[in-house]
């Protein structure tokens, strides 16, 4: 005889319980109480009641994002490039980070760099973009992290060019397999 009906119904009942949680101090978190109803939930011990409450924690301590895969992008005069970059960030304001603005930090972490990439590179020669790569670069990149990124609730430290190449754009797009350029059939 089959009795996990009877564990459902204990779960359910567990939901007119309140539940404590803790609040690492390198966490924040966020509280909907009817699913409309944003509170931030600092650090600490809080009581939740799981029938009207959903939480959401996540860490807010200093952290790291290295983007997905290495932008392609076109310098002035015209020479592919392949640029990778690790951004160094916290989260400041939890409730536009998951709870008001957003919900997954990482991917609108890997996608407004992506754009500050071809924002910043755009600007240079390859020449150019060599000399100044770990100074001026790196800074107009952290610079328009940081503008970008403080609308959701994130705190960019630092935005570093992780790796920086003379490609075919072909290659990065995977249509070739070697750095001859053979193509793909």
């Amino acid at each position: 005889m089959n009795f996990t009906w009877l564990s459902d119904i204990f779960n359910g009942l567990l939901n007119f319980i309140p539940r404590p949680v803790i609040v690492r101090a390198t966490h924040g978190g966020v509280k909907w109480r009817f699913g409309k109803h944003v509170s931030e939930l600092c650090p600490g011990w809080h009581w939740y009641w799981p029938l009207f409450t959903d939480i959401e924690i996540m860490v807010t301590a200093r952290q790291t994002h290295k983007v997905a895969k290495p932008q392609a992008i076109e310098s002035l005069d015209g020479t592919s490039l392949a640029v990778g970059v690790l951004v160094v960030y916290s989260i400041n304001d939890i409730l536009k980070a998951i709870g008001q603005k957003n919900w997954d930090v990482d991917t609108t972490i890997n996608d407004i760099t992506e754009s500050a990439v071809v924002h910043v590179f755009s600007k240079y020669n390859y020449a150019e973009a060599r000399r100044k790569l770990c100074n001026e670069i790196e800074t107009a990149l952290t610079k328009q992290c940081k503008i970008e990124l403080a609308k959701y609730g994130v705190l960019v430290q630092q935005a570093k060019v992780t790796d920086f190449c003379k490609t075919e754009t072909k290659m990065l797009f995977g249509l070739t397999n070697n750095f001859e350029g053979e193509v793909i059939e």
